[in-house]
């Protein structure tokens, strides 16, 4: 399940006893994806790409636009492209 933490300004999601995270930065009503870390014992298994994804869904519920500032967040959304379309 993916937390929102908007006092650290960032997202987690616990998994298997551990928790990857996303953060964040805001400017200007737009959302920076600065970082998404995944533990050594999780890499590998798809972490990184679920945690993504539940981020970006995050985002695209509450009408957020974001900008992938991660080299890793800005290779998923090359490959896909409609994580970052937000609701018509």
């Amino acid at each position: 399940m993916l937390t929102h933490h908007p006092d650290r300004q960032q997202f987690t999601l616990d998994w298997s006893g551990h928790t990857a995270w996303v953060d964040y930065d805001i400017r200007n009503k737009t959302w920076y994806l600065l970082h998404a870390e995944v533990p050594k014992a999780l890499r590998g298994q798809g972490v990184g790409q679920v945690l993504v994804e539940k981020t970006y869904a995050y985002l695209r519920e509450h009408g957020i636009q974001a900008v992938p500032v991660c080299s890793y967040i800005q290779a998923l959304v090359k490959r896909y492209p409609d994580l970052t379309k937000l609701k018509a």
